[in-house]
């Protein structure tokens, strides 16, 4: 009954075409899960094992759980290529063991997840059951992809082993539990707040938090960035961020390296920017989760507020969300597409003939896959001027930047000059859209390399 009622809301929110995206991507998960060899911990020990690099997520290897999987998905797929790949992570309240050698897929059950929703506590077990994975499959790495829902703590301990740690950021997650740093309940970005005051309040909207909490969870990150083997980010932006919220912190090796870009096109030329025919209704998407941190607020605004008459709008929404979000926007005649497959984003906004996209978010994102896709797509884009989004656009063109300040009102401004033509977005500069899997891949087999000193075999 909860899976009809939640098929229902999701018709009713996002339409047939977005709810068929849903159920086409649970089909290929388990198509994928299907190709998998289910065996015994000790089985999979000895048919894969040794495996160089155990990859670690604190969510389920799945696309529907952000972009944190779908970029580890892309570049694990080449890296099994190279070598064989192992990865931990949790389904179905278990924690689960992937390994791949020689073409085979094999998978096992670990211990239970017994994660709980206060991240005073986080992951109970803490390093236990990465611990446990590195030994079966004889691993030499332990690289945690993305560490929001884990507490710093419960990783540090992983850097007091044999093992090297990789410590891959994708958001704010060490400097708070809340990992886009929205302020609640005023729904805002809190600009990097040191304010104890403001933070446990902001945190109490969510959390029953003790004392002190967010003081130790950043002493506790101060101490595993600075333990760390090397620390990889997707920006620049987000290495300069972290260097100025935890000063004087170092770790044995940073890099920057950029996410791959999703999708079979997303790596590939330069599209040229879509042209906007003059006199024509102006197709606007706001693309990506129509969730109030990604700017979903702001577009509704935008909308209600619009009065601009140079020329007709035709409003919608690319991305899955809220329900109660889609539906209002159904309401005020806004087209929600809804869900759409990971890497499919560059073909949806080729059919839909999307003139215009919005990148809104009301945080600083610190990559923007949204924006490998717009691009490959060659649809310009609209953006708050802060983040690696504004650093790329004002890099590499293909957009316009609003200061977030302005909100609502200087996108409708900027929008409005872009499609009555009396500014024109700068066309898009460089070689590629973004980075490919194979290249995110080799760059990963260099990295590890380093750390284990080795050069030979093509293991690493």
């Amino acid at each position: 009954m909860n899976g009809a009622r939640l098929a229902w809301d999701l018709l009713r929110a996002e339409g047939a075409r977005g709810l068929a995206e849903r159920l086409a991507e649970r089909i290929g998960a388990l198509k994928e899960r299907l190709e998998e060899r289910s065996v015994r911990p000790e089985q999979l020990a000895r048919e894969a094992g040794p495996v160089p690099v155990l990859d670690v997520l604190a969510t389920p290897f799945a696309p529907r759980f952000g972009g944190v999987p779908v970029q580890l998905g892309a570049r694990r797929a080449e890296e099994a290529r190279l070598r064989p790949t192992a990865l931990l992570a949790p389904e179905s309240g278990s924690w689960t063991l992937r390994a791949t050698r020689g073409g085979e897929a094999l998978r096992a059950r670990l211990g239970p997840v017994t994660a709980a929703a206060d991240p005073s506590v986080g992951l109970r077990e803490g390093a236990e059951p990465v611990l446990e994975a590195a030994r079966l499959v004889g691993a030499g790495i332990v690289n945690v992809e993305g560490v929001s829902g884990w507490p710093p703590a419960a990783l540090g301990d992983l850097a007091g082993t044999s093992l090297r740690l990789v410590v891959s950021l994708h958001d704010f997650a060490l400097c708070c539990p809340r990992p886009n740093l929205v302020e609640l309940p005023r729904v805002r970005f809190c600009g990097f707040s040191r304010d104890a005051g403001r933070c446990r309040a902001c945190l109490a909207a969510t959390w029953s938090l003790p004392e002190g909490h967010l003081e130790g969870w950043r002493r506790d990150a101060k101490a595993l960035l600075a333990a760390a083997d090397a620390v990889v980010y997707p920006s620049e932006y987000l290495r300069r961020q972290h260097a100025v919220l935890f000063p004087g912190v170092r770790a044995g090796i940073e890099r920057v390296l950029a996410p791959p870009a999703p999708g079979d096109h997303a790596a590939g030329p330069v599209a040229a920017t879509r042209h906007l025919a003059c006199g024509e209704a102006a197709r606007v998407a706001f693309v990506g989760a129509s969730r109030p941190h990604q700017g979903a607020l702001v577009f509704e605004e935008l909308v209600r507020s619009w009065t601009a008459a140079s020329r007709p709008v035709r409003w919608s929404i690319l991305g899955s969300g809220e329900p109660a979000l889609a539906r209002r926007a159904r309401a005020w005649g806004i087209r929600v597409e809804g869900h759409y497959r990971a890497g499919s984003l560059a073909r949806r906004l080729r059919e839909e003939e999307v003139d215009v996209a919005l990148l809104l978010s009301i945080w600083p994102e610190t990559f923007g896959l949204t924006l490998s896709e717009c691009r490959s797509a060659g649809v310009p884009v609209v953006a708050f001027a802060h983040g690696a989004i504004a650093e790329r656009v004002a890099a590499d063109g293909g957009g316009l930047l609003v200061p977030p300040e302005d909100g609502a009102a200087g996108v409708g401004e900027v929008l409005e000059s872009l499609l009555s033509g009396t500014i024109d977005v700068p066309p898009l500069r460089g070689e590629a859209c973004g980075l490919s899997p194979d290249r995110a891949a080799l760059e990963r087999t260099a990295l590890y390399r380093t750390l284990l000193g080795t050069v030979d075999r093509g293991e690493t």
